[in-house]
């Protein structure tokens, strides 16, 4: 199949950008790449799909990503959430501990739906609650196409700890569970092209969890080949509580524990400073940046432009559906961009070829896939997306990679492959029953409510 007449920006290492470009595709890998004519005069028999003059880049990778979520959009705007904890233990957990298996599959196939449409290929899921149903979610994963890596639960809370911190008994389990589960579903799921990968994911290190618990999963981790995802240096309580156990930052603690690597994302990092900063970079580790999330609560933004510089990982994530209220990281990417120039005063603070670096080459990087996607290039597996550029607001086109970055939505996805699948194309999905999933998500937000008690769901305003 050869995909022709896109603008194609290939993300390889020269940043080669071809117009009236074409992609040849054969089985699940990109067997070559040029000008549209050329491979149509080598490849006369190949069966073509026009892009009709688009831009064609790599599928975007979304580091951080609670797929539960997507069943709650928009209540963190309701009334009274309150500070951080307040909402964290008296909404959201209760909303999520009064799931089903099938309604956490319904908000995973809404939210991993939505990534889809809009040019998201490949995602880290940072926290599986066992009663969510890992083997369905990952099944649901792999029929719909999409690449993921599923954080599975891991954590060590006491009942009087949890009972104390008013931590939902539904969202609770046990540490042994946690381990051997993401162990177990590793052994059944991972697979040798990358479509699918178990993760350990936490939610932080904090004074509920048992310290013991992180170094024991870095060793795992080391082990077995899986990955770890977890929320970190995000507040300054954070940093008050490491320095209480004698360290210098949250970041240090964590590098104390072992938990900083190239197998790790750590989301957030709100607070890193300089030190800080040098520990992430020397390790190897991963940032995931959620620059839409972090302006909703307020939180300020994470100093992206030092860690790049200082050669960290840095990736970007949506993060979740009440506070950010979409999966839309083409959209994201702008927030990104914006938010870096704010923080800095300036223009110059960062390009927007150095944006889509984040989204796509880093990304997979987080994801260990860095040989297989990230770059259109022969060899690497058919994983991108095509954008639709005739809208209004898409024209005219100076720049394509500017126009990805500040300009393009996810509504102008127009065509999506991954692993040589073709997932979804003028807009049609191929792999999902969209109609049924947003029916079946929209009946189920009442029946949530209702198990949960929780009256103050909506506007402020009086409805009639």
């Amino acid at each position: 199949m050869i995909y022709t007449n896109a603008t194609i920006l290939t993300l390889d290492d020269q940043r080669r950008i071809i117009s009236s470009g074409a992609v040849r595709v054969v089985g699940n890998n990109i067997d070559s790449i040029g000008k549209a004519d050329e491979l149509a005069t080598a490849h006369p028999d190949d069966e073509t799909i026009d892009c009709r003059g688009g831009i064609m880049l790599p599928g975007l990778i979304d580091t951080h990503v609670h797929t539960s979520q997507c069943l709650l959009r928009g209540v963190s705007e309701a009334a009274g959430p309150g500070d951080f904890h307040t909402w964290l233990y008296g909404r959201i957990f209760p909303l999520q501990g009064t799931y089903t298996s099938d309604d956490a599959l319904a908000s995973a196939s809404l939210c991993v739906l939505e990534m889809l449409k809009s040019g998201t290929t490949g995602f880290v899921e940072c926290l599986l609650a066992r009663h969510y149903g890992l083997d369905g979610i990952a099944r649901m994963c792999l029929e719909s196409g999409i690449r993921a890596a599923l954080g599975n639960l891991a954590m060590d809370v006491s009942p009087e700890k949890r009972d104390s911190a008013g931590w939902p008994i539904e969202m609770w389990q046990d540490r042994e569970s946690g381990i051997s589960g993401t162990i177990e579903g590793s052994s059944r799921w991972n697979d040798d092209r990358g479509r699918l990968q178990i993760w350990f994911g936490s939610r932080s290190v904090e004074p509920i969890n048992d310290l013991s618990l992180f170094p024991e999963l870095a060793a795992l981790s080391e082990e077995h080949g899986i990955g770890i995802t977890i929320h970190l240096a995000e507040l300054e309580s954070d940093n008050e509580y490491a320095r209480s156990l004698g360290h210098r930052s949250h970041i240090a603690l964590a590098d104390h524990l072992g938990l900083l690597g190239p197998r790790t994302v750590l989301a957030h990092c709100t607070i890193a400073d300089d030190a800080d900063i040098e520990l992430l970079a020397t390790s190897g580790t991963t940032v995931a940046h959620c620059p839409a999330n972090n302006s909703a609560t307020g939180w300020g933004p994470a100093r992206i432009v030092d860690m790049l510089a200082a050669g960290v990982n840095v990736t970007l994530g949506c993060d979740g559906a009440p506070t950010n209220a979409n999966m839309d990281l083409l959209r994201d990417l702008r927030i990104a961009a914006h938010v870096a120039r704010m923080r800095d005063h300036t223009r110059a603070a960062i390009t927007p070829e150095t944006i889509l670096e984040m989204a796509t080459r880093n990304g997979a990087r987080a994801l260990g896939l860095q040989s297989t996607i990230g770059s259109l290039e022969p060899g690497k597996a058919a994983d991108f997306i095509v954008i639709n550029v005739d809208a209004p607001h898409l024209q005219p086109v100076w720049n394509p990679v500017a126009t990805v970055v500040f300009a393009a939505q996810g509504s102008d996805v127009d065509t999506v492959v991954i692993d040589g699948t073709l997932v979804m194309h003028h807009r049609e999905m191929k792999t999902m029953d969209e109609a049924a999933i947003v029916a079946d998500a929209r009946a189920r937000q009442a029946e949530v409510a209702r198990r949960c008690g929780i009256d103050d769901l909506g506007s402020s305003w009086q409805v009639v």
